[in-house]
């Protein structure tokens, strides 16, 4: 399943993979943004949890499904996770979180490459 065609082949697959990781476990409001600005990463995914056990979980399906030696996280227990692996920034809130940031305004530069729910 391609869904991302402006970015390169290795990132395309991670990417579609983690938003496959991402669906599984019932996270909504998934875009995907390509970043024009970013000297760290490529593109990054914003989502939405329905709980902290599902970010939580989210951490544990990485390492299990997807296979990932190398990737960084922060926000563990709190209400906004952030990960960072293969050149992507993966950004998983809680609705309040999510609505209360409102962090889609920062990427306003970023073309939208897949936006599910």
């Amino acid at each position: 399943m391609n869904r991302i065609s402006a970015i390169s082949e290795e990132n395309n697959f991670f990417i579609d993979s983690f938003v496959d990781l991402l669906l599984t476990q019932k996270l909504t409001n998934i875009k995907v943004l390509k970043l024009k600005s970013d000297q760290f990463h490529d593109s990054v995914i914003i989502c939405t949890a329905n709980s902290l056990v599902q970010m939580i979980a989210i951490i544990k399906n990485i390492r299990k499904n997807l296979k990932i030696k190398e990737f960084t996280y922060e926000g563990e227990n709190s209400n906004w996770l952030l990960i960072s692996a293969k050149g992507v920034l993966i950004q998983i809130f809680t609705e309040e979180s999510r609505e209360y940031y409102n962090i889609e305004d920062i990427y306003f530069d970023s073309e939208t490459l897949y936006h599910y729910g």
